[in-house]
């Protein structure tokens, strides 16, 4: 039985449980898989069946005390080993150690071996105790291999996972799913088999990214859909779960629901405007075009929390971190300290051809560990870019995102670049996520005479009282922004306060003192 997100059956105990220790995939599979099942991996060629079905030999042999056996019928032992040193996996060593054993044979060999009641291959499993088997390539064995005995591909697909279950083995057979029936094995042949693993290369534009679908899994449940998944040089694969994906009931209940701790900004003047800090758990945004100073502002943020002793993260698309340290540098803050305080930590992700549910992964398991009180994230226009902004991609992102945080009670900041430069047609332009955010801070040139001014506007604060009026900042180089008193002194630079005018952030600002030009100093305000 299933539902959009899972396929739920009979959960089997633990100890009944294959784990295959892959990173990510037992989480999606909820566990493993049911012992004594057989799993078919199928896939084009290049999309990782062999890697999978190698690691999931490897890693019981390595890390679960259950010996396993490889059958592969056209690559040679001696390049599964090298192949496996690449990936970081000593099978060689295991070889020598009995937990491991690579069998190169033919398919009609294999088949009539799995018929006898007295096969030698059995045998050798019981002897080393195999508790699984990977079979690379069951087309010949499914199809009757040209031997002049062919079965029907059911029958033959029968007797393979009947002489594989015979000795309770967990059997992972890949299966080049182009050979037959256009790119998937045909349905009798998923039917039989307990556990059904699809695996894709799929073009996105330019760029492929690998995918892996858990078709069926006999006995247990398992969260449904496509799944993104690398293979790492080093390490082996690695299965991040979709980004749309339900987590952890908390996270769905997670909200910002402190209401009296709050995280103090860091820009001189801007905490007495916005109530004197965010709410733990709050998500603010910061909507402006290029050059208004939201990364400054961001900076600030850091620097403050690093100040108070509070772990401080930033996420960071735009600049890389070298590049972030000189910005942080040319106004008097010194992020590289605090980060080898471990006060702040710095995670920059090129945005070409990101891949969404690894970047998540990757922001996840920061946040997680780190356990930031606050966060930036620059930018969610550069996500957009990347991720478009039409269809559901990044509305589920960006809403995982926000989730995450709040379950971890970090008060998160994320600067937007608006398109629009006098006058703002959208606080948010396409993305559409106004309604999703707590807080919402507008930068904005605003002209005046010949002079650009920059202006906030606190435009919603969910859960407090706003004064939608917009201030003067600076930017000073060494110190950075402060927000600007309404009322200027007349001993303040010769320039009317932002008080003496009405419609700032609009395109046509009016003087609301007659009798006098913008810039010059009104007497009185």
């Amino acid at each position: 039985m299933a539902n959009e997100t899972k396929a739920v059956n009979l959960m089997p105990t633990p100890d009944k449980f294959a784990l295959t220790g892959i990173s990510g995939l037992d989480s999606i599979l909820e566990g493993g898989i049911p012992r004594s099942n057989v799993t078919l991996v199928e896939g084009a060629i290049g999309t990782g069946k062999t890697t999978m079905g190698v690691e999931f030999v490897y890693r019981g042999a390595s890390e679960f005390d259950e010996p396993g056996i490889i059958v592969v019928f056209e690559v040679s032992p001696e390049k599964v080993v090298r192949d496996a040193a690449q990936l970081g996996w000593d099978l060689a060593a295991l070889e020598r150690q009995g937990r491991v054993k690579i069998i190169y044979t033919t398919r009609q060999v294999f088949r009539q071996e799995l018929q006898q009641a007295d096969s030698l291959l059995l045998q050798e499993a019981a002897k080393m105790g195999a508790a699984r088997i990977f079979v690379d390539g069951v087309v010949g064995l499914i199809d009757g291999g040209g031997d002049g005995k062919e079965q029907e591909p059911r029958e033959a697909f029968h007797v393979l996972v009947e002489g594989l279950q015979r000795d309770r083995l967990t059997a992972m057979l890949a299966v080049e799913a182009t050979a037959l029936n256009q790119g998937r094995l045909p349905v009798l042949e998923e039917s039989i088999a307990d556990t059904v693993i699809r695996l894709r290369m799929e073009e996105v534009q330019r760029a492929t990214i690998r995918s892996i679908e858990i078709i069926k899994s006999r006995g247990h449940s398992y969260h449904m859909g496509r799944h993104s998944f690398c293979i790492v040089t080093g390490r082996g694969i690695e299965v991040y779960r979709r980004v749309q994906a339900p987590r952890a009931a908390s996270r769905d209940r997670a909200a910002a629901f402190d209401p009296s701790s709050r995280v103090t900004t860091g820009v001189p003047g801007l905490d007495e405007v916005v109530n004197g800090g965010y709410f733990l758990g709050s998500t603010t945004v910061v909507a402006g075009i290029s050059g208004v100073g939201k990364s400054v502002m961001a900076l600030q943020y850091m620097a403050e929390g690093a100040r108070l002793g509070e772990p401080s993260l930033m996420l960071t698309l735009d600049e890389q971190v070298p590049q972030v340290l000189r910005n942080a540098k040319s106004i008097g803050i010194d992020l590289q300290t605090h980060i080898d305080r471990g006060v702040v930590q710095l995670y920059y992700d090129p945005p070409q051809e990101i891949e969404v549910d690894r970047h998540f992964h990757n922001i996840e398991q920061i946040v997680k560990e780190f356990r930031p009180r606050r966060a930036v994230l620059d930018s969610i226009s550069t996500y957009g870019s990347s991720l478009g902004t039409q269809g559901r991609l990044f509305r589920d992102f960006f809403h995982a995102l926000v989730a995450l945080m709040k379950e971890y009670q970090v008060a998160a900041v994320y600067n937007h670049e608006n398109p629009e430069m006098l006058g703002m047609s959208s606080m948010m332009g396409a993305f559409g996520m106004s309604s999703l955010v707590d807080n919402i801070i507008l930068m904005n040139w605003i002209e005046l005479g010949d002079t650009f001014r920059l202006g906030l506007t606190v435009a919603k604060m969910r859960a407090n009282p706003t004064v939608r009026k917009t201030h003067e900042c600076e930017i000073t180089d060494g110190q950075g922004m402060r927000v600007l008193p309404r009322h200027l002194p007349l001993a303040a630079p010769a320039m009317a306060p932002f008080s003496s005018f009405g419609g700032l952030i609009s395109r046509a600002p009016e003087r609301l003192a007659h009798g006098t030009e913008p810039g010059e100093v009104t007497g009185g305000q």
